[in-house]
């Protein structure tokens, strides 16, 4: 039985620890006082606030599934919600509101457009739905064409064409991302993207589909805040296994041992922490190389606001337009009742990329749609590891050239991609196999 080291105990490295305790010595180091990371929700005034995103599980890998039916009895703790998303305009784009109803915003009244989009032209302003019939066509005319795009720009472009790209596409995303989209490379949201064909979104349109075609039609959620139970669970039978407020400062290597902060040793280490800490602590010349690259990789983080909306019957809202800094409003008071209490009937979480001090917060409440009001926030600083062209094969390196040494990396910013919840389960799970007995 080897000893292992496990750094992070974000979802990632509460996996791996429970994957390997009965058959390895696992000790899980955290540096903050609660696990969980970024899948973590809590209790304000009765409420339940998810501190980033969501915590919903969609397209679930059966690996997953079965590690959190180890966990938890899905039949009765997990339901399967129906996404219903809209997109919200305010300059006059939507010709006709009675499709789908209205928000109302004090005086000014607000329309939102389901998601996604490209099913949906039909509800544009006609000089709207020419512009975006013709980018179809042109679309249509290159679809066999074999050079795939390789960036996010130029994926929305050949996809849905400039004007859905200008009106949303590339605006949203550049709100979440606070980044060049022709930078981005396409690599790095693989599997999350709907790739719909042009034919497919004019039949949609003719038949004004709200459902054919649609990425992600539900979603999984726990009714007992989401995948804060999952981590719960995951806390309560790693029991002393898990060291909290227990900050790794470094790690060497002696006499074939790992050591941990200069006295604990361990036979191999599974690294679940964010990689821009890793040349600070990895006291080696291996990582040495990579270290510059490390240091230069960009993230962002988010303010989560947690408000009391006015009754609406969406998931998610998605505002791409420069009225708000906010760029989504999920609307989890929706998912099920007990996310409320009696005094917040309807909740859910206001979106900012990066921080915003609580001021502006409120400022900016004032002129969102739903009236918002304030209950508490969070800031997180690493929620979205953004990467270059270089990245995956950089890491990919990095990766083959510790794995010798018995030590792995694991995890959303371990491995700088961007995984939520069952994604990183099962990237753990898949690095726990290839650790040796």
């Amino acid at each position: 039985m080897s000893k292992i080291a496990i750094i992070g105990a974000g979802i990632s490295g509460l996996t791996a620890a429970k994957t390997l305790m009965d058959s390895h010595e696992v000790t899980v180091y955290e540096r903050n006082e609660t696990a969980g990371g970024l899948a973590q929700s809590v209790k304000a005034e009765g409420c339940v606030f998810h501190i980033c995103g969501a915590n919903s599980m969609k397209n679930i890998y059966e690996t997953s599934r079965q590690f959190i039916e180890s966990l938890i009895d899905m039949d009765e703790e997990v339901i399967e919600i129906k996404r219903n998303s809209a997109i919200l305009f305010e300059n006059g784009e939507v010709s006709k509101p009675e499709f789908h109803g209205m928000f109302k915003k004090k005086i000014t009244e607000i329309e939102g457009v389901p998601s996604p989009i490209e099913n949906h032209i039909y509800m544009f302003k006609p000089e709207i739905q020419q512009r975006i019939i013709a980018d179809l066509f042109r679309i249509k005319a290159k679809e066999k064409n074999k050079r795939a795009p390789k960036f996010l720009a130029t994926y929305f472009k050949a996809k849905f064409g400039q004007t859905l790209y200008d009106m949303y596409f590339g605006p949203y995303n550049e709100k979440v991302w606070h980044s060049d989209l022709h930078k981005i490379p396409l690599t790095w949201l693989e599997g999350r993207l709907a790739a719909p064909t042009a034919d497919k979104i004019i039949f949609a349109n003719f038949n004004h589909d709200k459902t054919k075609f649609r990425c992600e039609k539900t979603f999984l959620y726990d009714i007992n805040g989401g995948a804060q139970r999952i981590v719960n669970k995951l806390v309560e039978i790693l029991g002393d296994r898990l060291r909290l407020n227990n900050t790794v400062q470094n790690i060497a290597r002696r006499d074939g041992k790992w050591l941990v902060n200069g006295t604990d040793e361990y036979d191999q280490i599974i690294y679940c922490a964010n990689l821009k800490y890793l040349p600070k602590i990895l006291q080696i010349a291996e990582i040495q190389p990579f270290a510059e690259y490390i240091s230069a990789l960009k993230s962002h983080g988010t303010t989560s606001v947690f408000c009391e909306l006015s009754k609406n019957p969406y998931t998610e809202i998605y505002l791409p337009g420069k009225e708000h800094r906010a760029h989504k409003i999920i609307c989890t008071g929706n998912f099920i009742d007990t996310n409320n209490s009696e005094n917040h009937r309807m909740t859910g979480t206001v979106e900012f990329t990066d921080y915003v001090p609580e001021d502006e917060i409120r400022l900016e409440l004032t002129r969102m749609p739903l009236n918002p009001v304030y209950i508490t926030h969070r800031y997180t600083e690493y929620t979205h590891a953004i990467q270059d062209v270089d990245t995956r094969e950089t890491v990919a390196n990095l990766k083959k050239v510790l794995q010798p040494w018995g030590f792995y990396l694991t995890g959303l910013l371990a491995e700088w991609e961007q995984y939520n919840v069952n994604q990183a389960i099962n990237a753990a799970i898949r690095t726990v196999e290839s650790i040796k007995n």
